[in-house]
């Protein structure tokens, strides 16, 4: 998390001078795999988070002499229950740095496995096992949300459904949340329209993941749109996928780049902008995007495009904080985070999960050993135990309501909830896949509810609203609810919840 400080009283924004907050950072576009010279890992994002945290201090430095910002970088940290669970086990602190970025979207390259066993199997089926293999699994389930490649173009050289084949495969059975297209790699810029790309589109929407397309140019970013507003029928009526442009199609200086980011199922990311780019693409989405229930900044998305771009992110971060930024604290956190994660808000799940009956624990926050054993358990489970993390989730506000975050008398509140959160865990044997649900509510009480990950009532959202949650889950869960009062019964009441 990137902790700031007020370097003057901001009446705007409800801060004193000297006051900090924090904002919930989120890379959008960071590939990872090997292709010729370019080679990422976890950790080797995780070090690129640090030197991107070294060159923002320096840059902020000059711009403070310069008087240009009204917000200082002063610190980066990890949200509590992540720092907690890299901290269950020695081997895992190694992940445990680079905390300028909470999560990172992490996709193949077009890499040297792209197609490997190819036409039998999918392009970039090898390269999507690795992201799984890297984002599901802890300690970097926590930090990674894994999005899969396809090749539209497969059909001219194997089945015509392989691509649409993989990417089902790649959601259903591996759990990656979203999917990256590359026409410009893949060959079919000319093809943008073409039946075979509209049938992935079409499955991504029905599977309710969003799509980030790499786009070099604003005709490009036209096709696109002309393609998702081809989409229709009740699949994607009900769905809230939504088309990412990447890059802004490197055209932040082209009045058509806002109005097709007005289209309620569109949005921008940010990298490659750098320069004077930064202001006009801030300055000129607040005066120009018009989107029915939307305001300009829930249509921008941050990301670094590393390892192919470096630190040009860190002047799109310090625009942000800087006196010259044309919007608000909330603007800033949709466009660092609240706009990625409201896009892939369902939480991870996959063909493995078990139909469970939900049941949860009850307790009062003010007994602190309580809670303390309750979350030790929890990460216990995952560290040395029968279970694996696929991913941890922290709850947001629904889509649309994102609040201003704010200074409180306990520290800071930027809309991410960094004390509740879903935990996907899965058996290391029988791979059963389920849901842990832990959640702060008013009045102290803290509750911890396991819910299968398929079947009904089930957890489909990561939403942190009554409203959004399912109903009859709610219900199920207060009528069956047990209270612990002792930390020596955590242990067994947590057990007895297991499937």
């Amino acid at each position: 998390m990137l902790i700031v400080r007020a370097v003057e009283d901001l009446p705007q924004y409800g801060m004193k001078k000297g006051q900090e907050i924090a904002f919930y950072v989120v890379d959008a576009h960071h590939h990872m795999g090997k292709e010729k010279s370019h080679r990422n890992t976890p950790s080797g994002a995780y070090d690129f988070y640090a030197l991107l945290w070294f060159e923002m201090q320096r840059m902020a430095k000059e711009m403070l002499d310069r008087d240009e910002l009204l917000l200082e970088p002063v610190r980066v940290e990890p949200p509590p229950a992540v720092a907690r669970l890299f901290g269950s086990r020695d081997d895992w602190n190694a992940f445990n740095h680079g905390w300028l970025v909470d999560r990172t979207v992490v996709f193949p390259y077009s890499d040297d496995y792209a197609r490997s066993g190819f036409p039998q199997n999918a392009s970039f089926k090898v390269s999507n096992d690795r992201i799984a293999g890297w984002s599901t699994r802890a300690p970097n389930s926590a930090r990674l949300i894994g999005f899969a490649r396809v090749d539209p173009m497969d059909y001219k050289e194997g089945r015509p459904d392989l691509a649409v084949v993989e990417l089902e495969r790649a959601v259903k059975t591996l759990g990656l949340r979203g999917l990256k297209l590359h026409p410009l790699s893949q060959l079919f810029v000319d093809d943008l329209t073409s039946t075979p790309v509209k049938e992935v589109l079409l499955k991504a929407f029905e599977l309710n993941i969003p799509v980030l397309f790499d786009t070099r140019n604003i005709r490009t970013v036209s096709k696109i749109v002309e393609l998702t507003e081809a989409l229709a029928g009740p699949a994607i009526d009900r769905s809230y996928s939504g088309v990412i442009v990447a890059h802004c199609g490197m055209s932040p200086g082209d009045p058509a780049l806002y109005k097709y980011l007005g289209h309620p199922r569109v949005y921008g990311e940010t990298s490659t902008l750098h320069g004077n780019d930064v202001p006009l693409l801030f300055k000129s989405a607040r005066e120009r995007i018009v989107s029915d229930g939307n305001r300009w900044s829930e249509k921008l998305i941050f990301g670094t495009d590393y390892t192919f771009l470096s630190v040009q992110a860190a002047q799109v971060v310090l625009f942000m904080l800087s006196r010259d930024f044309p919007g608000n604290l909330a603007d800033i956190q949709r466009v660092l985070a609240g706009n990625i994660l409201s896009l892939v808000r369902t939480p991870m799940k996959t063909d493995a999960g078990c139909t469970l009956k939900p049941r949860q624990l009850l307790l009062r926050r003010q007994s602190s050993s309580v809670l303390e054993a309750l979350e030790r358990e929890v990460f216990s489970l995952v560290s040395d135990g029968e279970w694996e993390t696929s991913s941890l989730d922290f709850l947001i506000p629904p889509s649309g309501t994102w609040p201003e975050p704010r200074v409180e008398e306990s520290g800071w509140f930027c809309g991410v909830d960094i004390e509740s959160y879903v935990l996907t865990i899965v058996h290391r044997e029988s791979r059963r896949e389920v849901h842990l649900l832990f959640r702060q509510h008013p009045g102290d009480i803290v509750t911890l509810s396991v819910i299968g990950s398929r079947g009904e009532p089930t957890l489909c959202t990561t939403e942190h609203s009554t409203q959004r949650m399912n109903y009859e889950l709610e219900r199920t869960l207060s009528k069956n609810s047990r209270q612990i009062d002792s930390p020596d019964a955590v242990h067994a009441a947590l057990k007895s919840l297991l499937p």
